[in-house]
């Protein structure tokens, strides 16, 4: 992974990136407000979607040393409720919940039973979905197979995309079939 920073005006952007460009982790810090981090649902899933070019002279590598410290700086604040989250989802619990973006990483799927964030593989997903094309907000069932320490994410495994929609008017268990 690459390490890229880019300061203006009164922001600071932090990027985990691929050789390819692809972010994989985002920090922004901005004077005056509250810091956006690209692991938390509450920033609207705040990652770029576009590759960085690593030839953007605004662009500065830096250490990943530098980066973690600023990641974890960050994150500090939800490591109690990551590890309470642990304990009420141990690994094997079946969890239902709804796609909410394509990360990098694979299918960001909501779990708003716990509002926790889990990850799935896209190939398993595309490959045990009822519908030709996945899309946001797709019922999703599947197994806690791990657990993302960097992201504070759990890591489904066996997949199941439903051809329904969630709707947060409906609890998960009305719409079991």
């Amino acid at each position: 992974m690459i390490y890229l920073t880019d300061c203006y005006a009164k922001q600071t952007w932090y990027f985990e990136v691929d050789a390819e460009g692809n972010a994989f982790r985002q920090v922004l810090i901005e004077e005056g407000k509250e810091s956006k981090i690209s692991n938390l649902k509450k920033f609207n899933f705040f990652l770029s979607d576009q590759e960085l070019s690593l030839d953007d002279p605004d662009l500065k590598r830096i250490p990943k040393e530098e980066f973690e410290k600023v990641w974890n700086d960050i994150n500090i604040n939800q490591l109690e409720t990551w590890l309470e989250l642990k304990e009420l989802l141990p690994l094997g619990t079946k969890v239902e919940g709804y796609i909410e973006v394509f990360y990098p990483q694979g299918v960001m799927v909501s779990i708003p039973s716990h509002e926790a964030l889990g990850v799935a593989d896209y190939d398993e997903c595309a490959k045990n979905s009822q519908k030709a094309n996945m899309h946001t907000d797709l019922i999703v069932r599947a197994e806690i197979i791990g657990y993302d320490e960097v992201n504070y994410w759990f890591i489904l495994g066996n997949p199941e995309v439903l051809d329904r929609r969630y709707s947060a008017n409906l609890t998960m268990e009305g719409i079991k079939s």
